[in-house]
């Protein structure tokens, strides 16, 4: 049987096309796995390559309160690289390590390359540890800011905030700079008063205060992105009750109850005393633990965690000092919160016009 010949043509032309688009993909395949990148150029595949495998494998996807990791071999071996070289010569290995908190997902890359390492938000802030003047302390196996110009101002997502301390576990505690809404400690019906001047218990009974309704509804509000609360880790609160009085403040009096597993908390009274590098700052009741003292400068009012612990219907607020008020009076809401130990220092000094960025 006689083949057409203008038929041999067009096969052999489509025969053709094909082997050149072949080729061609072959060839962007292959200078893809050669490619050369900056340092972060790299850190957004491997993320990108990262949420793409968990897409795939939903089921590897860590737990809430867990983290996993995907080694860079594993992209090396799938054929994603054939080496992670950076432009400038360098050869990279690591992680990405994937955390969950509450099904928001942190992905961070730890990397090697050559001298060129990851920097941890924790590890950059104890670069500049003191022990005399204003900024950062060791207090045993945590790290306190203290005094009034310290360089703790840091930035997530267009918000501002103070950094507190870098807790034992490199978790680092924030505090918005300015508050997010205004709201009332408690306004629930005292029977000891007769009135509704609010009850301070922060939890009585898994039944809860106004402001542990406000902070649970900041949470779940569209305040913080999903990507900013990928970045916020649970945090134990401690709600003990103190007295105006009480001469200690080294936690263990608000610290006597403890709150597990929560997201957001407010400042409490020990860590305001703790910010002062003022010697006479002994009680409440010493105007001197406003001096040298960063927490008394924020830009703006906040109830603290801690109530009174000589009435069933005071709370603590933060206001260029401390002060004793009503829990029915409304005042700022200004969360503290934990940053996982995973974030990473991008850039800034800390100062108010270079906050420290994350990435």
């Amino acid at each position: 049987m006689k083949i057409d010949q203008k038929l041999l043509r067009v096969m052999g032309l489509t025969l053709g096309g094909i082997i050149v688009f072949i080729i061609i993909i072959a060839l962007i395949s292959s200078c893809n796995k050669n490619k050369k990148y900056t340092y972060e150029e790299l850190e957004n595949k491997l993320i990108t390559l990262s949420k793409n495998y968990y897409e795939r494998n939903n089921g590897s996807l860590p737990i809430d309160g867990e983290s996993t990791t995907l080694t860079t071999g594993y992209f090396i071996t799938s054929g994603d690289f054939k080496d992670l070289i950076l432009e400038t010569g360098e050869t990279c290995s690591g992680e990405i390590v994937v955390s969950n908190t509450n099904g928001y997902y942190l992905y961070t890359p730890i990397l090697t390359c050559g001298d060129i390492k990851t920097i941890t938000l924790a590890d950059k802030l104890k670069e500049d540890v003191i022990t005399t003047g204003e900024g950062l302390y060791n207090q045993g196996s945590s790290y306190i800011y203290k005094g009034e110009d310290v360089n703790n101002f840091m930035l997530l997502g267009e918000k501002l905030y103070r950094i507190i301390k870098i807790n034992s576990n490199s978790e680092i505690k924030i505090i918005e700079n300015k508050r997010s809404e205004s709201s009332p400690w408690d306004n629930r019906y005292n029977i000891d008063k007769k009135s509704s001047v609010g009850i301070n218990d922060f939890i009585s009974n898994n039944i809860n205060s106004r402001i542990k309704n406000k902070l649970e509804g900041l949470y779940e509000s569209d305040k913080f992105t999903d990507e900013e609360k990928a970045y916020f880790v649970k945090q134990d609160l401690c709600i003990g009750k103190r007295s105006i009085n009480e001469a200690i403040n080294d936690g263990s009096v608000e610290c006597s109850e403890i709150l597990e597993d929560q997201i957001f908390g407010l400042i409490t009274v020990y860590e305001y005393m703790q910010a002062s590098l003022d010697q006479n700052c002994i009680d409440l009741s010493s105007p001197s633990c406003t001096n040298y003292n960063f927490l008394a400068k924020l830009d703006s009012t906040t109830w603290t965690l801690t109530a009174d612990k000589d009435t069933s219907y005071k709370a603590y607020r933060l206001d260029y000092g401390i002060s004793l008020t009503n829990t029915s009076n409304s005042s700022g809401v200004a969360i503290v919160a934990h940053l996982n130990k995973n974030t990473l220092y991008q850039s800034g000094s800390g100062t108010l016009n270079d906050p420290y960025i994350i990435k």
